[in-house]
């Protein structure tokens, strides 16, 4: 079905009007934004306030932000503090997000960092990326809390999971160890000559109209792919501390499966053929 926002607007407006919270809450919203009518702050707050009145946390969000950044009514961060601080205590994550931020600038309130913590650890119990992510930082440098650094890399990960851009870079920032490092630069290019001398063994495969050689030759060729993902990932982990990244547990998994996959070739394909005897040319005498 097409979205038909005066359709909406319409419908929202005849259960505002019988005192529907939800519906208040949406009407409002849109004159918010401007969406199925023309933007208008004074009914926005209007209908805001009519559903906030009902606890609606939404609603009460909403007009934190709105006193927040002085949208139809002149900036207060006293009245922003004090519908945030509703929404909050029923739980709301976008609002205890909010709280924790003016606590940890001292919009409002006297800077606290404790009770920032307390506000960002609520919501971002419940999944919100960027509560997340500031506890990583304030774990980092002990704000609020006390340092850890294992805690604040829980939290990054965390949000890195969700997409979180900042601790997406964060995480990225973190080297191998040098012996890390010239491990996996070295199997990397260990495994990429393996593919290089496998490569050349069934290069002819994908030529038209050649015929294989033998049964052996298609593995091989997966043996050669094998070996150049091999020595990619190998590579991305001499530059990346892995561990610390949120797929880490997939990109392991991934090489040992690779690894899994070359040994199996190796033993049941190319080790039988290197061992195979080769035939006595006809009329060969022993001497």
């Amino acid at each position: 079905m097409p979205k038909d926002l005066g359709e909406a607007l319409r419908w929202y407006r005849a259960a505002a009007e019988q005192g529907y919270a939800k519906a208040q809450f949406n009407l409002g919203s849109m004159y918010h934004h401007g969406e199925g009518v023309p933007k208008d702050y004074a009914e926005a707050l209007r209908w805001l306030h009519k559903s906030a009145d009902q606890r609606d946390t939404r609603a009460e969000t909403a007009l934190g932000y709105m006193y927040f950044y002085g949208e139809g009514v002149p900036k207060d961060d006293a009245q922003a503090l004090t519908w945030y601080r509703k929404a909050a205590e029923q739980g709301d994550p976008l609002a205890q997000q909010a709280l924790g931020w003016m606590y940890s600038n001292g919009r409002g309130v006297p800077k606290d960092y404790t009770q920032a913590a307390a506000w960002y650890q609520k919501a971002a119990d419940q999944g919100d990326a960027t509560s997340q992510a500031t506890l990583g930082y304030m774990y980092a440098y002990g704000l609020g809390v006390e340092r850890d650094g294992i805690g604040s890399l829980r939290w990054y990960r965390m949000a890195a999971s969700q997409g979180e851009p900042s601790s997406i870079r964060f995480l990225k920032s973190f080297r191998p160890t040098p012996r890390t490092r010239y491990l996996n630069l070295g199997m990397a290019v260990i495994a990429f000559f393996a593919g290089i001398l496998f490569a050349l063994s069934s290069w002819d495969l994908v030529l038209p109209g050649r015929k294989l050689r033998d049964w052996r030759q298609p593995f091989e060729a997966l043996l050669s792919a094998i070996f150049f993902a091999y020595a990619g990932l190998s590579l991305y982990a001499s530059a990346h501390a892995i561990g610390y990244l949120p797929f880490h547990s997939t990109f392991h998994l991934f090489k040992r499966v690779l690894f899994a996959a070359a040994v199996v070739i190796v033993v049941t394909v190319v080790l039988p053929a290197k061992k195979k005897p080769q035939p006595r040319p006809e009329g060969a005498e022993h001497g």
